[in-house]
């Protein structure tokens, strides 16, 4: 899919996000840590505290640029324009920790009070256990701070 034209990029997606409402749950979740797990990747596109710059989602796959935190929002996007949002899928947040010891950061999808978190581990899905007592909240965005009750 990411090397295709952006119109041809956005019918992949479409579909694909069509083709994952019909996987259960779980199957959905590790569909989309796989597919943007190899997005392209940039070092920095996207800054954690200006979530008013961030891209909709379909500018943010049309123009095909992912820092980390852009495949996190890809995948927030993906999840939250799934069939699956309407029947499944709970307490969708981006959420961004900080390691205390380490300082690095980790940029998650988090849903269903954490059963379902994406981006921790590469093309794996985890659940909260997974998330080291030394990462420490630093933000979090749902649906209505990306202000996505409108699509």
């Amino acid at each position: 899919m990411w090397n295709l034209t952006p119109d041809e990029r956005l019918r992949e997606w479409r579909q694909f996000r069509i083709d994952i409402g019909k996987d259960t749950v779980e199957s959905a979740m590790q569909r989309v840590a796989h597919l943007w797990s190899y997005a392209p990747y940039v070092t920095h596109y996207l800054a954690a505290d200006l979530v008013t710059d961030w891209p909709d989602p379909w500018t943010l796959v049309h123009e095909n640029t992912y820092c980390d935190l852009a495949k996190t929002l890809g995948m927030f996007y993906t999840l939250y324009l799934c069939d699956h949002y309407r029947s499944s899928i709970r307490d969708l947040e981006i959420r961004i920790y900080k390691n205390t010891d380490t300082h690095d950061v980790v940029n998650l999808v988090w849903s269903n009070r954490g059963k379902y978190i994406l981006n921790l581990v590469f093309d794996t899905v985890v659940n909260k256990t997974s998330v080291d007592e030394n990462y420490v909240l630093q933000h979090r965005y749902t649906v209505e701070n990306l202000k996505l009750d409108l699509y």
